[in-house]
């Protein structure tokens, strides 16, 4: 347990980091700190800071001729922790209480490389410093951030990357207490909506003759839905990867349904398949979504100004899943915006990555399948794919390779929340999976 009492330490090091890729701030100091832990644990390490979020890969070397090679995805990069007064704990202080640890990041994701790091020391440790399978660790800083830069830095690096299996950065249990393993994940592409109607605010007389740049933006938002919620803007379900029998059969049996999705959220509108007659699963897990993610025009202080707001935005995304180009998607609902009277709503790119799906019945997987139902004693759920979004396109462009998710996480983390939180039970759980994992390719 000592080995585990050093990363957790490391773990704490890393949390009062409060590195922020939105913000661009303290990415280096994150970066240094793990490229040092993974020297002290004897890795070959690059340390890549060309770009604003450093990359740091780290590689063990099996002396095993032919040895397979694993390669582990974590970042270290970390959502904003505002609102900070919903915080019980501060958010940049690691925090045990009740069995947990609380911090921003303690998830999502650096808990997930501590733990893993404390799995490779144990197992060398355990087993003459020698490992059965060469493992490369690729972090990076920028995933909260639509992974910029990260293609660039898989290309520069590519002549040092090779895999059989890809270990994805996060996962863990569901609201029933079982372990997920999922194998992709939507892309995404996210935008900024503006209007603007005037040189300056109007006084509010005017909205008799003049549209305010809130009313003209929330048409254009309106526009881009029918009235059951269905997506409206032509073409945009065109380029989608139709899920196979497979994929469809591991999602119809997983546990989720309509009423444990409400009240675990507290959702209190009705969802859209309740209008559309989908089904809830599919539409979650395989179509393509747009989310006004925050909108912001006029007086919105305490008290009444009668203005009639000049300019308004709204920041906006689109998550595509695989076969949807971020650039044609987007350019799509730029379309529509006009076809639709709508053309003075400025549409500008701010992040776009694509979509991915592993095979689940790969060989690879399925071993990640067997190692965990084995240490678990139990069946996990396995999922084709995430229904958020995460940089696996451009890994396994690089790789070429199968990629499974599984982590340190449970259904109340709340990850990118105020109070996010793992259980220790899970973190070390999780290093025992992964030496088993190690384990399981011994000869």
């Amino acid at each position: 347990m000592e080995i585990r009492k050093q990363y957790i330490e490391l773990l704490r090091e890393l949390v009062a980091i409060p590195s922020v890729s939105a913000k661009e701030a303290y990415l280096p100091e994150a970066a240094h700190l793990i490229a040092d832990a993974f020297r002290g644990l004897g890795a070959d390490v690059i340390y890549d800071d060309t770009y604003f979020a450093p990359f740091v890969l780290a590689t063990f070397q099996s002396k095993v001729p032919n040895a397979k090679q694993l390669v582990i995805y974590n970042h270290y990069d970390v959502q904003p922790a505002e609102p900070l007064d919903l915080w019980a704990t501060d958010a940049w202080t690691l925090t045990e209480k009740n069995g947990k640890l609380y911090g921003r990041g303690v998830d999502d994701d650096k808990g997930n490389l501590t733990a893993r790091l404390s799995a490779i020391a144990e197992y060398l440790t355990e087993h003459n410093n020698q490992l059965p399978i060469n493992i490369t660790f690729i972090v990076e800083g920028s995933e909260e951030t639509s992974s910029r830069h990260l293609d660039d830095y898989l290309a520069k690096h590519h002549h040092h990357l090779s895999a059989d299996l890809v270990i994805w950065e996060s996962g863990g249990k569901n609201v029933n207490e079982e372990i997920e393993i999922f194998g992709g994940n939507k892309g995404i592409v996210t935008f900024d909506m503006t209007a603007k109607t005037a040189n300056n605010d109007l006084h509010s007389s005017l909205s008799a003759i003049v549209d305010s740049a809130s009313l003209r933006l929330s048409q254009a938002i309106a526009s881009l839905f029918d009235h059951h919620g269905n997506i409206a803007v032509p073409h945009f379900y065109d380029d989608i990867a139709i899920p196979n029998a497979r994929e469809k059969q591991l999602v119809a049996a997983l546990p989720l349904t309509r009423d444990s999705l409400i009240t675990q959220h507290g959702i209190k509108v009705p969802l859209y398949t309740d209008r559309n007659g989908d089904d809830l699963k599919e539409t979650l897990y395989f179509k393509p979504t747009i989310n006004i993610e925050g909108i912001q025009s006029g007086y919105n202080s305490a008290g009444v100004k009668t203005v009639l707001p000049a300019t308004a935005t709204a920041k906006a995304e689109a998550r595509l899943v695989p076969n949807m180009d971020p650039d044609v998607t987007l350019q799509r609902i730029k379309d529509h915006l006009q076809e639709q009277g709508l053309s003075d709503i400025v549409v500008t790119k701010t992040l776009g990555q694509p979509g991915y799906r592993s095979d689940m019945s790969d060989c690879e997987i399925l071993r990640v399948i067997d190692v965990t139902a084995y240490y678990y004693k139990s069946q996990p759920i396995v999922i084709p794919t995430s229904p958020g979004t995460g940089p696996m396109f451009y890994i396994h462009e690089a790789l070429q390779a199968p990629i499974a998710s599984l982590g340190i996480g449970y259904s109340h983390a709340l990850d990118h929340a105020p109070n996010e939180n793992i259980r220790l039970t899970d973190y070390n759980q999780h290093i025992d999976v992964i030496k088993e994992l190690i384990r399981s390719y011994e000869l």
